[in-house]
Parts: structure tokens; C-alpha cells; sequence
């Protein structure tokens, strides 16, 4: 009997809950898989970081585009352990990005990790700096 519901589309939806995303299953708009999502979080970071960054806006539109595929990431795995910290990354880069709208949407993609995963690190983490945050937003610095 147990072997048979194993075999049900119901138990396979159940079963991947709780699974991590695989290396080889591909997400969102850019089709992006969890590792291509990690790259590109890290590369606009340092593309931010160097002496001839990306237009805001420009940055705030990929940055837009790769949260899409972690949403669609997160639909199919919901209980993947690496997507706290993919999303305390994708916060971090929107906090970068110096438009307002950008660190306006910082406030949002906080509060979806720590509602979504309030016991993660991540959340903690966040938690202990919403002050900051909203003194950024407030400054614009």
C-alpha cells in the first residue's frame, strides 16, 4: 500500500516540499538554476561594487528578474534550506542598488524572509537591523 501512494502525483508534490531545489532544474524568467541564481546575485553585487558600476536602474531591473525565478524556486520548493540565505542575498543586493525604489523594494524582500522563514539565521538577522534599513530608506545613503 505505501509503495503505491509513493508512485501518486500527490505524494510526489508532498516529497518535493521538502527536497532541495536539484542543480539541473531550472527557474523563473531567465530559466536560472539555484546555482546560475547564486552567480548572478554575486556578480551584480561586484558589477555594484566596481569602479564603473551598471546604471541603477538597469541593476534594479536584473535584480527584478533573478527574484522571479527564487519566487518560482520557492513555489516548488518551498522547504529548500538554501533559500533563506538566497533571499537575505537578494535583499542585500536591492539595499545596494542606489535608487530609491530599489531600497524601497529592500523593505519588501525583507519582510518576505522573515514572514516565509522567521526561524532562518537569515531572518534573525534582518530582524536586529530593520532600524537600519528603515534609516536608509529615510536618508537615501
Amino acid at each position: 500500500m505505501l509503495l503505491a501512494a509513493s508512485f501518486s502525483p500527490a505524494f510526489a508534490q508532498t516529497s518535493a516540499a521538502h527536497r532541495l531545489a536539484p542543480a539541473d532544474e531550472y527557474f523563473g524568467p531567465l530559466k536560472m538554476s539555484v546555482l546560475g541564481i547564486g552567480n548572478a546575485l554575486r556578480s551584480e553585487a561586484g558589477r555594484l561594487a566596481s569602479p564603473a558600476p551598471p546604471e541603477p536602474a538597469a541593476a534594479y531591473a536584473h535584480a527584478n528578474l533573478v527574484e522571479r525565478s527564487v519566487q518560482d524556486w520557492e513555489a516548488k520548493y518551498p522547504a529548500d534550506r538554501w533559500l533563506p540565505r538566497t533571499i537575505f542575498v537578494l535583499q542585500r543586493l536591492y539595499v545596494q542598488i542606489p535608487h530609491a525604489e530599489s531600497r524601497r523594494h529592500a523593505l519588501e524582500v525583507a519582510t518576505w524572509l522573515i514572514t516565509r522563514y522567521p526561524s532562518s539565521p537569515e531572518a534573525a538577522q534582518l530582524r536586529n537591523e530593520v532600524g537600519y534599513l528603515t534609516e536608509t530608506l529615510r536618508t537615501g545613503e
